[in-house]
């Protein structure tokens, strides 16, 4: 006999249930029955433990086969024993699908249990009772249900809950099928987890609830069946209409059930079991196939579209649960006589106007508020929450439209509830159907349909929804497809019958006019073509071919206006579609140019490759109802006239820019050149007042010259050198960019210390080392003794000039520093330097040129690298500037020449000069400081036999007094002699040396700025008495203020006009001359002023801009009367003149000029301006 778990799987739950069961239960099932047999046979399935017991176990089956034959007749089907007594009166049966279920109806028998140990079997049965006991395997469910709160019910507490209860509760919980039971005279029911769903937002509320309550609102329905059970019945209900509050509303539901009466152990009916299984499913898919039956068949006679809308209307009437109302308007064109004929086209119909007509409704009264009688359509969305603009938008798009109460775009009026229609409950969504005849065509009505208010939209609703509306589509179809095709051939005839007679007349015409249009085109210089209003190529002739690139047959295979955009220039298809859609939709001839893309031809006068430019000249052909027939034109391959424009364009800016470059490089030498030229006239007129004033005969020997006198002349005279340097430097500077450009410039090798070299460089600008204040040392790198490095061979001169260049940068940019450092490293190696010890990286050479030398090979052993590197503290420079570095005419900023001057060549020059030695150079800025590096390739110098080695100078550094190492001090500067003292300092452990550099202490100290953070300005002012007082000539002494941002001129200037009998105040830029003259007699001040000499390229504040805040502050009132303002410039040319004037100078004097020439046009324009 099998167990619980070796039966079939669809009975495993019952005979779980049936081993808890104490009366004695049996599961047979008949086996097919042989036609010469006129019984049945049935076959055990399984019998419980209280069945196993019985006594006379084989006899008690027989018995049950014998009763079941007698009761079941051989013509009635299986289902007819279900809750009936078996003939005898013992068993009773229950039928589930294939099987029946015996049960023991009276008490039989049993075999008493085996007893071991004392203890009965049957009481290891209460291991499985997880409601009297807790166990730690139970499912998330049953823990939920043995967690409930059973007290407040009428169940009670678990624990009280009698053996027969807790038999049924466990059997049903561990069935997967949805059971419910209803116990006691409460009726209280009890559901098992697949019942849940079912009830939706019910559970777990109605859990051990009176079962009225869980199903009130179909409780008349249901009392029946319950009390039948109670009353000792077995009822089966199939497709029951149960409704129930689930997905947030009261859904229609079918549930098929059995009802089992529960009986205790005296025999009474203490409550009852049903087996639930939900129909809905099936109940509404059955209702809906028979509407769409009915449909068909009815659809299946008409021949009419007349006939078409009122039998939809009665199918859908006759659907009282799935249509709660329905609205159908059918689609009339509004065709007006002149277009009402039979040959009217279905394209000029479809451009009528349009209406939607009322046919009929359902459910609804045909003067509801909601429903128009009828309504215009048109292609634009509408606007608005009527109906008839829904039905215009569903229109327009050819798809559904859905409608729902929850998102607002169901009319409230239509948000209704019909009477006996859709359960009398208020519908919440609608849909609006376009009804069409064939995919792709006007829609021939429009379908309302109101939705069942107890039903899911989606699923088999849907389907049923959609299936409908394509048979009413089908129909509408086949019975407007004859007249269609009718149509169709009536207006076919007219027009072939009227194309042939055309056609004979028009074809002799045709061929001749092709023929003599084909001759001309052929002969044609230029290309032709023809295209369709949709860009299908119908002609080109062979010269439009071969300028388009591309055979006939593949000219022929574009299908639209694409296929040719594929050919053009990428950067010229937005203007190609541009001039098609000119000629498509505007209608308008069209001229314009495109490149092909991306062949090339190589133009034939230099070789160059150039685009291939097409000229073309098109126009659209328009018929008489103004539509674009075809376009045609002409191309002309005008690649040549492109490469001429484009050649004569760069050459004119080539032209400009070497104009510009012109102009710019001779505005920045002359200024450069006019500037020191000037406080070399002035120092010189200044030698000449001191020598006369102390009126003294010059060709007296011994003449003595007082102190002060000689201090003057000394400064003059180093003014005049300093002056001179720089001149030197701008000229060299041209010369040498000149013997670059055209590869004259000779490398003249010869033996040289390079410490000697790099000291002459200091020794050279120690005046201007002094006069800025700058602490300037030498390092001897420990590669230099370590390679002993001593006489080298190289080009001295041209390595002097690197270093002058990037010396002189480091004491401009340095002088206005708060820390004004300059330090000069060499080393020495073997290899190509990289960059690296100094933390810069090279810049890579822009083109390789061929050292020019008049020897063919320089003299000298193994090859050496000597680097240098030039530091400083000055502003530094971002990383845009240093980009800009090493370019010709270049300069880290425009700001850079206003406030430093320089003409941009040095460091162009310098890269030049380096490239041309073998080597390279680069720069680093950071923390503080600026370095630039390079390197140059040398060869260590090696005496020839001839030459006597003894004579040679013992290798002592700095050997001669040109060269030594100099000591600056404020009392003057003194030349070490030992080697201690040539090296400066003491070696130190990591072998550096250090040359120190330290500036005299001048007469003249640059004065304080005005920019200078935290500080007030300081005006330095001169009330000396002049040598010769200008007020022995009656005239009144000028008090003048000098504007000028160069130390030198400003100093020079003013000591000559001091002698010359001025009062004298300075400024260094245009911002210190406004402050100043905000404390002058011109704003009610006490400081007088005669004139104001401004010069015009100043850091800060330039000159320009300066005299026009002075003017516009003369004419806001704030400075009470005109200023009288001399510009002082380098700038000579008449425009910059011009300019200058233009901004408010009052006059302009160039650069150079003499001071006893100066003061009478001062004094001339005071005059003017006080007159």
């Amino acid at each position: 006999m099998e167990t619980a778990n070796e039966v079939p799987a669809d009975l495993r739950a019952i005979a779980a249930f049936l081993s808890l069961d104490e009366n004695p239960t049996t599961i047979v099932t008949h086996l097919t029955r042989d036609e010469q047999n006129s019984e049945r046979d049935w076959q055990v399935v399984y019998s419980n433990p209280a069945f196993q017991k019985l006594q006379d176990f084989a006899r008690q089956l027989e018995d049950i086969r014998h009763a079941l034959n007698r009761s079941l007749p051989i013509d009635q089907p299986l289902i007819a024993l279900h809750g009936e007594v078996l003939h005898g009166g013992s068993w009773q049966a229950r039928v589930s699908e294939d099987y029946c279920i015996v049960i023991a109806k009276a008490r039989v028998e049993q075999v008493p249990a085996p007893v071991k140990d004392g203890i009965s079997h049957t009481s290891k049965a209460t291991d499985l009772d997880w409601i009297q006991s807790d166990r730690p395997d139970l499912s998330p469910w049953n823990k939920f249900f043995r967690g409930y709160d059973w007290a407040s019910t009428s169940l009670g507490p678990m624990s009280s809950w009698s053996e027969v209860l807790r038999l049924y509760v466990l059997s049903m919980m561990s069935n997967p099928q949805p059971r419910l039971l209803v116990w006691g005279e409460d009726m209280a029911l009890i559901y098992n987890e697949q019942v849940v769903p079912l009830l939706g937002a019910k559970h777990p509320s109605c859990l051990g609830q009176n079962v009225k309550h869980a199903f009130a609102e179909s409780w008349s329905e249901i009392v029946p069946v319950v009390e039948a059970g109670y009353g000792g019945e077995v009822k089966s209900v199939n497709c029951f209409p149960l409704p129930i509050l689930r997905h947030g509303f009261l859904e229609e539901c079918y549930f098929g059930f059995t009802a089992l009466p529960v009986v205790d152990r005296d025999g009474r009916s203490c409550g009852m079991l049903s087996e639930l299984t939900e129909s809905t499913t099936l109940v509404t898919a059955e209702r809906r196939r028979y509407t769409m039956n009915q449909l068909g068949t009815q659809l299946n006679k008409l021949n009419d579209l007349a006939e078409l809308w009122p039998v939809v209307l009665a199918q859908m009437n006759a659907a009282e649960l799935d249509v709660p109302y329905a609205i159908l308007y059918t689609v009339k064109t509004e065709v007006t006589e002149s277009v009402a004929s039979e040959t009217t086209s279905m394209d000029s119909r479809a451009a009528l106007p349009k209406h939607a007509q009322l046919v009929g409704t359902v459910g609804l009264s045909g003067d509801h508020p909601g429903v128009p009688d009828s309504f215009p359509l048109s292609d634009t969305k509408a606007e608005g929450r009527d109906i008839w603009q829904a039905c215009n938008d569903a229109w327009s798009s050819g798809e559904m439209l859905v409608l729902s109460s929850e998102n607002g775009t169901l009319p409230p009026e239509l948000a209704i509830a019909v009477p006996n229609r859709g359960f009398g409950d208020q519908v919440k969504i609608a849909t609006i159907s376009p009804i069409k005849a064939m995919a792709g065509s006007e829609p021939l009505a429009i379908l309302v349909w109101g939705l069942n208010p107890r039903s899911i939209f989606g699923g088999e609703y849907q389907v049923f929804r959609t299936v409908f509306i394509d048979i009413l589509a089908k129909a509408a179809a086949l019975i407007q497809l004859p007249h269609e095709q009718q149509r169709a051939q009536k207006i076919a005839e007219d027009v072939n019958h009227a194309l042939a007679q055309q056609l004979r007349l028009t074809t002799l015409k045709a061929e001749r006019s092709e023929a003599r249009f084909k001759r001309l085109a052929d002969v044609s210089p230029t290309g032709m073509f023809l295209f369709d209003a949709s860009g299908l190529p119908l002609y080109a002739n062979e010269q439009c071919l071969e300028m388009l690139k591309i055979t006939e047959a593949e000219y022929l295979a574009i299908r639209d206006s694409d296929g040719l955009a594929e050919r053009v220039h990428e950067e010229d298809v937005d203007e190609y579609r541009e001039v098609w859609t000119t000629m498509t939709e505007r209608k308008m001839p069209i001229t314009a140019e495109f490149r092909l893309r991306p062949s090339l031809q190589v133009n034939k006068q230099d070789g160059t490759e150039s685009d291939t430019w097409l000229s073309v000249t098109a126009f659209p052909e328009i018929e008489s109802d103004g539509t674009v027939s075809s376009m045609q034109g002409w191309l002309t391959d005008i690649s040549h006239r492109k490469f001429n424009e484009k050649l004569l364009a760069q050459r004119l800016e080539d032209a400009l820019e070497n104009k510009r470059q012109t102009e710019n490089f001779m505005d920045m030498h002359s200024h450069e050149i006019r500037n020191p030229l000037s406080a070399i006239l002035q120092s010189a007129d200044s030698i000449e007042t001191l020598l006369s004033s102390i009126e003294l005969p010059l060709h007296d020997e011994n003449m003595v010259v007082p102190t002060h006198v000689g201090e003057d002349i000394m400064d003059a005279v180093q003014t005049i050198i300093l002056c001179a340097q720089h001149q030197k430097r701008i000229v060299d500077d041209i010369l040498t960019l000149s013997k670059l450009d055209a590869s004259l410039l000779v490398m003249s090798p010869d033996k040289v210390q390079v410490p000697s070299l790099v000291t002459k460089a200091l020794k050279m600008y120690e005046a201007e080392i002094g006069r800025a204040g700058i602490d300037a040392q030498l390092c001897i790198e420990p590669t230099y003794d370590e390679l002993d490095v001593n006489w080298v061979v190289l080009d001295s001169s041209r390595l002097l000039q690197v270093i002058i260049n990037l010396l002189t940068n480091s004491i401009k940019f340095t002088q206005y520093s708060e820390e004004r450092k300059i330090k000069i490293c060499i080393g020495a190696s073997y290899q190509k330097p990289t960059g690296k010890h100094h933390g810069i990286s090279f810049i890579e050479p822009q083109q390789i040129r061929t050292s020019r030398s008049p020897v063919q090979e320089w003299p000298g052993g193994e090859d050496l690298y000597l680097q240098f590197a030039v530091y400083d503290t000055g502003r530094g420079l971002s990383e845009d500037e240093m980009k800009l570095l090493f370019q010709r005419f270049r300069q880290a900023s425009p700001k850079t020449y206003k406030q430093y001057g320089g003409s941009g060549l040095g460091l162009y020059i310098s890269r030049e000069l380096c490239e041309l030695q073998g080597g390279q150079i680069g720069v680093s800025c950071g923390n503080g400081k600026t370095v630039f590096t390079f390197f140059v390739k040398a060869k260590r110098w090696v005496p020839s036999e001839e030459e006597d080695i003894a004579a040679l100078p013992v290798p002592v550094r700095y050997a001669s007094a040109s060269s030594s190492p100099v000591v600056y001090s404020k009392g003057g500067s003194t030349t070490l002699n030992d080697e201690a003292d040539q090296l400066g300092t003491p070696r130190e452990e990591n072998g550096n040396m250090i040359e120190n550099f330290h500036p005299r202490q001048q007469p003249f100290a640059r004065q304080q700025s005005f920019g200078a953070a935290n500080q007030m300005p300081v005006f330095y002012t001169s009330q000396v008495k002049a040598r010769k007082d200008s007020t022995e000539n009656g005239q009144k002494a000028l008090h003048v203020l000098i504007v000028e941002d160069n130390l030198i001129n400003q100093k020079v200037m003013s000591q000559q006009l001091r002698r010359a009998g001025c009062t004298v105040h300075v400024a260094n830029h245009g911002i210190e001359c406004l402050n100043f003259l905000e404390s002058s007699t011109y704003c009610s001040s006490t400081t007088p002023l005669s004139v104001v000499l401004l010069d015009l390229e100043m850091p800060e504040m330039d000159g320009l801009t300066c005299i026009r805040e002075i003017r516009r502050r003369e004419a806001a009132g704030s400075i009470i009367s005109h200023v009288p303002v001399i510009a002082v410039t380098a700038n000579a040319r008449s425009e910059q003149i011009n300019n200058a004037i233009e901004a408010g100078m009052d006059q302009v004097v160039t650069k150079p000029f003499r001071i006893p020439e100066l003061v009478p046009q001062m004094e001339r324009l005071v005059a003017e301006v006080g007159g």
